[in-house]
């Protein structure tokens, strides 16, 4: 018994040294390497160079490629690449079904221009058939990869399965600055790439990833193969070469717990992205920004200076944070909704949001303005004039200072253009005063320039002098024309007087044509009667 256990040792021995050796045999040499070179130039379209070669049979037989390196220049550098494959490719020299396992990989972007066209049909060096033949791949998976955008460094693992003429992305895991990012997805063509993939990551920032995109998305010059154009035709000349970018379309689903852009915040990021050779389109897009909600649409067209368009629907919008950001806090406070459209450029999207053009609409609800003392200007200004609501004053003042004006509405449709806003509708309503105007607002300084109108409340109307409601009403309200200019922590409101006074000459002309009917018509005069001031 001993000795057949002997017996048998020895040649399980035997035949692993016979199939280490037959392995290395088939699997090494230097037209070994030449040949699985030129296959993989010819299945890639980019020129492929091989360090050394080995062999080793545990726990597959295994060819081992060592310092592997992918296009001109340099775009992608493997250290160790294993492909396992089965004994049968030791007698047939065909690797079929293999799986390729890497170990430390650099991939710099912007990557070649990949333009696969098979690589079965590849002769030897020196013609005949190749040495070694690479049929099929069913697995590939990396590990330690770095993949490299400019300044920045994405680190991870892959894990891919080759099919037709894509790959299914079974596994993407990378880290870079503490965030994480997982890929899934299925890309059905790699020359050039199209497909869909689903990404979700912890936290972005939304400029790196655009700038992450347009090196990828970025044309190159591809050569065509030799001799045949595009078409099939024989090529001369400049046709011989041909501009491509190495994505056709491809559909990114995304799901980000926090987006950032310079100081700019982003939240609960969720988006359907095209990514074409000319940019990316997010549609449908929601996020959380100031403390609200936009949901619509936004695109990025790729270039020097990437340009922005901004195109949704604003929920709940915290009015102080937005200002905040504009540069002008402690301005506004409440609750912002309305619609933007919007174009801006810039290196990122911050800064294009400062510049940008365009039309939106904006509504806000229950706050205030702190430069804005409406009420206590004309208080102000009318007091001296008979005790002209001398008996609200000193209530309406202490109740606009120092917070500013308080509203319950505040709408306006905007024009930005140029660092401008303007508008022709501005609405402010409050339980004191009602407020229309138009006019602009520089954004650099923060400034309004608005004139317009502003009514009492019936309440303030009732307790004015009777001299300033029956020279000033208009609906049975005080109404005055105003300006409200300077910037909005510090605004200026005037009443314009000449205005008034001219109101007062109407008012009395109707007054006393009133009196001088009802004293020749006293039963026809009636009917014209004005409708008395409502007492308070």
């Amino acid at each position: 018994m001993k000795r057949l256990l002997l017996i048998a040792a020895a040649l399980i021995v035997v035949a692993g040294v016979t199939v280490a050796w037959l392995a290395r045999s088939v699997f090494t040499g230097a037209n070994v390497r030449a040949a699985i070179e030129a296959q993989a130039s010819a299945a890639l379209g980019q020129p492929v160079s091989i360090g050394s070669i080995g062999a080793s049979v545990y726990p597959r037989v295994t060819m081992d490629l060592i310092d592997v390196r992918i296009g001109q220049p340099v775009r992608v550098q493997l250290q160790t690449a294993h492909v396992g494959t089965g004994l049968r490719a030791l007698l047939s020299r065909r690797i079929e079904g293999a799986d390729v396992r890497i170990d430390g990989a650099r991939l710099t972007l912007p990557l070649p221009p990949f333009a696969a066209t098979g690589a079965a049909a590849t002769p030897a060096p020196g013609g005949g058939r190749p040495p070694v033949e690479i049929v099929s791949i069913d697995e590939i998976v990396l590990k330690n990869v770095d993949v490299v955008s400019g300044q920045r460094t994405l680190r991870g693992d892959i894990e891919l399965v080759p099919h037709g003429a894509g790959v299914q992305i079974r596994k993407v895991a990378l880290a870079a600055d503490g965030a994480t990012m997982a890929i899934t997805g299925d890309l059905t063509g790699l020359a050039p790439i199209a497909g869909s993939l689903d990404v979700t990551a912890d936290a972005l920032d939304l400029d790196r990833v655009a700038a992450f995109i347009g090196e990828f998305t970025a044309s190159s010059v591809a050569p065509a193969a030799a001799g045949v154009g595009s078409t099939g035709a024989p090529s001369t000349g400049a046709a011989a070469s041909r501009s491509t970018s190495p994505v056709d379309r491809l559909i990114v689903g995304m799901t980000v717990g926090k987006m950032t852009t310079g100081s700019l915040i982003l939240s609960d990021f969720s988006a359907t992205a095209s990514i074409t050779a000319k940019g990316v389109q997010f549609e449908p897009l929601r996020l959380g920004v100031f403390g609200g909600r936009y949901e619509g649409i936004m695109g990025v067209a790729l270039g020097d200076v990437p340009k922005f368009g901004w195109h949704a629907k604003l929920t709940g919008i915290d009015a102080a944070t937005l200002m905040a950001f504009a540069g002008s806090p402690g301005t506004l406070t409440g609750r912002l909704s309305g619609t933007v459209d919007l174009d801006g450029e810039g290196l990122q999207m911050e800064q294009a949001l400062r510049t940008a053009h365009g039309r939106s609409r904006i509504d806000l609800t229950d706050g205030t303005i702190a430069g804005l003392h409406l009420v206590r200007t004309i208080v102000t200004a009318t007091s001296g004039r008979g005790g002209l609501l001398a008996s609200a004053g000193a209530a309406v003042v202490t109740q606009n200072a120092p917070g500013g004006e308080k509203f319950s509405r505040l709408g306006a449709s905007l024009r930005l253009a140029n660092g401008v806003v303007e508008t022709s509708d501005v609405s402010m309503v409050s339980n004191d005063v009602e407020l229309s105007a138009a006019g602009t607002v520089r954004l650099s300084s923060m400034a309004a320039d608005l004139t317009g109108r502003a009514q009492l409340s019936a309440a303030l109307s009732q307790q004015a002098g009777t001299d300033l409601y029956r020279y000033t009403q208009e609906g049975g309200r005080v109404t005055l024309p105003v300006t409200v200019s300077g910037p909005l922590r510090d605004l200026a409101v005037s009443v314009d007087v000449g205005d008034v006074a001219k109101r007062a000459i109407r008012n009395k002309a109707a007054e006393e044509a009133q009196k001088l009917l009802d004293k020749k018509l006293p039963g026809l005069g009636g009917l014209f009667q004005r409708k008395p001031k409502p007492k308070g």
